[in-house]
């Protein structure tokens, strides 16, 4: 099992790397254009392969310390910290699921209504609760991090079945939803390379309740700046209003 651990944990690596630069890219580059597209099919492939290797080495190392005997009562933490990568990696999927899905749905966006896509919405949510209730009775040391990214699971969940069921009144609801999916995908891609990689290259050695910051950084950041840039492209596409316009319309 090891060979096969060892191969997960270098594949991650890799195209997480290749993923985390590609994300870049149709952040900048004009949306729909050749680059937004190409290398927004490159972050795509690779977040699908980083999600499944995450997925299969928390089930591998899940069944490897059962096997041994160890349980999560006899390490809360150690498990916390397996469940919580677990947790992450499906909320991951499930937002980068849906972003794929309302480009293929532009013009009919409830289409995608479907008991399969409700129920992978409910998925996300199951996971926040899930998490919160392993935080909560078995309180291991690392709960803080567990409950502080808690509510990411329920916001993506609750916001697609918004969404896909005709909820929100925009006239660009795939655009938005598709920016927010893959701007969450590449947060997720930034905490994975600051809580694994940034500190181990720099030798940070974060202690104590400071070793929350990579944990929480990239979120801190790239929700209220998805907010603001989704706020910019709804005053652009005339899906909020623009101050004064109201007193304008009156004069």
């Amino acid at each position: 099992m090891e060979w096969l651990m060892d191969s997960i944990r270098w594949s991650h690596i890799a195209f997480g790397f290749v993923g985390l630069a590609a994300f870049w890219v149709p952040i900048f580059a004009h949306k729909g254009g050749a680059n937004h597209r190409f290398y927004g099919k490159i972050f795509k492939y690779c977040a699908y392969v980083v999600l499944f290797g995450a997925m299969a080495s928390v089930s591998l190392h899940t069944i490897q310390g059962l096997s041994d005997g160890v349980t999560p009562a006899d390490r809360p933490a150690q498990y916390g910290f397996l469940f919580f990568l677990g947790y992450l990696a499906v909320v991951t999927y499930v937002a980068l699921r849906h972003g794929m899905q309302v480009l293929q749905q532009k013009r009919e966006i409830t289409s995608l209504n479907t008991p399969v896509n409700r129920g992978v919405a409910w998925l996300s949510i199951a996971a926040s609760v899930a998490i919160i209730g392993y935080a909560l009775y078995l309180k291991p040391s690392n709960m803080v991090i567990l409950l502080a990214l808690s509510p990411v699971g329920f916001g993506t969940g609750f916001g697609i079945l918004k969404a896909i069921k005709g909820k929100r009144p925009e006239k660009k609801v795939w655009f938005y939803e598709h920016m927010g999916a893959m701007i969450g995908t590449g947060i997720a891609f930034h905490t994975a390379f600051a809580v694994f990689g940034m500190t181990r290259i720099f030798d940070l050695g974060f202690q104590g309740l400071i070793s929350i910051i990579p944990w929480i950084l990239p979120a801190a950041i790239g929700i209220p700046g998805n907010i603001i840039w989704t706020n910019h492209y709804k005053k652009k596409f005339g899906d909020m209003p623009v101050k004064g316009s109201a007193a304008e319309g009156a004069a």
